[in-house]
């Protein structure tokens, strides 16, 4: 454990000291997020549900997902990977030391935004323990997505793009859902991977649970789909550019 801690903080140092992905995993979702709850004010802005869960989804897509992608790849195609088995860490506690300090800045940024929210009074959410799971399940979606990603991805560079396609349906599916009630045939969207973000902050703020059980059905079938897959593929070697 104290191993994993020690590669967990510095991890996080290699995050903080590197302009480029502190920009993308902390400055681009905190601003947007920011700027889209100052820019969705009075009666023709977002409610509380498509706002938070747009923040959300931001935050889970780009710091989390995207980033973790992003680290992953990069550790691996300069060995970093390879030569830390050999350090005594397990492979789990290897890959959670280089993923949890983007969690960490993300999980952060949330607070940010919740207290943020709270300031420009946007009404608390009637049933938080929605908000939780979609927290939860999102945060392990994000996780198990990544390490699936990385099995298309052979460059640090690359991740940008093969990152792009979940990422966007991410987003899309968290607000329209957050906004959109489900019904119909138009429950088959809740199957959607990021979809069941959006109808628990919706029932987080007073929405009904009756729709939510198609999207988190899938928040919970996602991560483990995304999970055997990174168990079957995932490399530790190099992969060829």
């Amino acid at each position: 454990m104290d191993r994993v801690l020690a590669l967990t903080a510095s991890e996080l140092r290699l995050i903080l000291r590197n302009r480029t992905v502190l920009i993308s995993t902390v400055a681009i979702p905190l601003g947007l997020g920011l700027f889209i709850a100052l820019t969705n004010q009075g009666d023709g802005g977002l409610g509380g549900a498509s706002l938070v869960a747009m923040q959300l989804a931001l935050v889970l897509g780009m710091g989390i997902y995207v980033t973790a992608t992003q680290t992953i790849v990069a550790r691996r195609q300069s060995l970093v990977l390879k030569r830390l088995r050999t350090s005594g860490i397990s492979d789990g506690g290897l890959l959670v030391a280089t993923i949890a300090p983007a969690s960490v800045l993300a999980l952060a940024q949330l607070v940010l935004f919740g207290i943020f929210d709270v300031v420009l009074g946007i009404a608390m959410p009637t049933s938080p323990l929605a908000l939780v799971l979609a927290l939860v399940g999102g945060l392990a979606l994000v996780v198990t997505a990544a390490l699936a990603t990385t099995v298309v991805t052979t460059s640090a560079e690359r991740a940008q793009i093969t990152t792009l396609p979940l990422f966007f349906v991410m987003i899309g599916a968290a607000v329209a859902l957050a906004l959109i009630p489900l019904s119909g045939w138009f429950q088959a969207i809740g199957l959607v991977p990021g979809a069941a973000i959006g109808v628990l902050t919706n029932v987080a703020y007073g929405g009904a649970w009756s729709g939510a059980l198609v999207p988190v059905a899938a928040l919970v079938l996602w991560p483990l789909l995304f999970g055997v897959l990174a168990r079957r593929r995932f490399r530790w070697d190099p992969r060829a550019v």
